[in-house]
Formats: structure tokens, C-alpha cells, sequence
């Protein structure tokens, strides 16, 4: 049988999802600064409890961010090195569309919002269909000044990051802001092995950490 792993690291407690023949199971991990030491044996045990060996390993998903620095580093650097010593097919999920998979119904659209600090959000825009999520606005980095004017009415506001409730958003963006959730290995599974059946894997040197700051100019630059 096949096994198939999915490795989501990019916040402050990551997890891990393997299956195996239709079985599925996850664990979460330590603190991010943990994730180096703890990653391989929560793998190494999911798998065992399935049945599995590594030698059926087939595919690996992993979460590319933004997030962790640290957690994103460790995360794909493991990720790669199951599919460079197995052979699986990998791919890459952005982590906000993880978060999105598993928040919403089809249907539903979220900003995934996070405090990228130095006076900036990062922000995003999705919509969750039957078994995919959309990217309606593109990640970038919004200014603490501009952020209310890109907040549309009434769209739930997802994020894993705390420090956004205290933020300085107004009471009015803040009843809208949703903290109960986070990218979970669970859903990247899902939604990971479904563009891999659909897109195929993706090279190794194309996987890469999607950090906050690259992703453009600042509104209003």
C-alpha cells in the first residue's frame, strides 16, 4: 500500500498526517523550536501504526508558509529529504490555503490575515469551493494604516497569529476575526494529495519557503 505524508510546520504548533489504504492519521508537534527534534519520530510513529514501511512511501505534501521561519525551514528541509532518499512525489501547499480548506464550507470565502510586525500584515484573500481553494486576492504585505480599506464587509477574518487580536484593528474588524483556527497536516493531505492527482508533483528545487516580506511592496510605496 501506499503512504502518503503531509508535513505542516509554518505556525507555532505544527503537525503531521500520514496514510496509508484508505486509514489516516495525525499527531501535533511541540513548539516551533521543537520541530527539528520531534518531526521524524511523530512520522516514523504514524506510519508504524498504520503498517507501513518506509519503502511504500509515495508522496509528500508540505506546507510552504508564511509563517515560522524556523518551522518552515525545518518542515521542507524534511520534506525534501523523505522524497530525495524514497523517490515520492512532493508538492507544496501555501499555508493559507490549508487554513482555508479546513475553516470554510464551499462556498465560503476568508481573508487570512497575519501581523508580519514591523508595522505590516501579511493578507490574503480565498474561496473555498467543493474540493479546492481559490486565491481571490493575491498575498502582500498591507500597511497597519491601509489595512481597514482592504478588509471587505463582512468576509471572516482567519488567523493563527494571537497577536492579532491586539493589533489596533478596530472593534468592528475585530468581531469578525476568527483565532480558534490553524494550517492543519489534516487538511494539507487532502488538499495536497488532490493537486497532486490533478497537477502532478512538482520539482524539488521548486519547493521554497513562502516568507512574509518578498511578497511585494508595501500599499501605498
Amino acid at each position: 500500500m501506499n503512504v502518503h505524508i503531509a508535513i505542516e510546520t509554518s505556525t507555532r504548533v505544527g503537525s503531521v498526517a500520514v496514510s496509508r489504504g484508505g486509514e489516516r492519521r495525525r499527531a501535533d508537534l511541540g513548539e516551533s523550536r521543537a520541530h527539528a527534534s520531534d518531526l521524524m519520530p511523530a512520522v516514523d510513529r504514524l506510519v508504524r501504526e498504520l503498517g507501513g514501511v518506509p519503502a511504500e512511501l509515495a508522496a509528500v505534501l508540505v506546507g510552504t508558509g508564511p509563517g515560522s521561519y524556523t518551522g518552515l525551514r525545518v518542515g521542507i528541509a524534511t520534506a525534501l529529504g523523505l522524497a530525495r532518499a524514497s523517490g515520492a512525489r512532493v508538492r507544496g501547499v501555501p499555508s493559507g490555503q490549508v487554513l482555508a480548506f479546513g475553516a470554510l464550507d464551499p462556498g465560503q470565502s476568508a481573508y487570512h490575515l497575519i501581523d508580519g510586525r514591523s508595522g505590516g500584515f501579511y493578507l490574503a484573500h480565498f474561496l473555498r469551493t467543493e474540493g479546492e481553494v481559490l486565491v481571490l486576492e493575491a498575498p502582500t504585505v498591507v500597511g497597519r494604516e491601509d489595512l481597514p480599506g482592504r478588509l471587505g464587509d463582512l468576509v471572516p477574518i482567519l488567523t493563527d497569529d494571537a497577536t492579532v487580536a491586539t493589533s489596533g484593528l478596530s472593534p468592528e474588524f475585530l468581531e469578525r476575526v476568527r483565532t480558534d483556527v490553524r494550517p492543519d497536516a489534516r487538511d494539507l493531505l487532502a488538499l495536497g494529495l488532490a493537486r497532486l492527482e490533478r497537477l502532478g508533483p512538482e520539482a524539488l528545487d521548486a519547493i521554497e519557503p513562502l516568507y512574509l516580506r518578498p511578497f511585494g511592496a508595501r500599499l501605498g510605496d
